[in-house]
């Protein structure tokens, strides 16, 4: 079963506010979020793949 992060996941493993982790959402190639019962969660392989690909740039 792959990890799955919440928002507070998120924040904290990119040290960013709520601010910056959504306008990133709507302004950036970030990845899509998983809907679970209304909750929204990101693949953490998703993630991993998307902070590589930002080292690159």
């Amino acid at each position: 079963m792959e990890a799955l992060l919440r928002q507070r996941d998120l924040m904290e493993i990119m040290n960013v506010s709520r601010a910056t982790l959504w306008r990133m959402l709507r302004h950036q190639n970030f990845p899509k979020p998983v809907v679970l019962m209304g909750c929204k969660r990101w693949r953490r392989e998703d993630l991993e793949s998307w902070l590589e690909a930002r080292k690159s740039e």
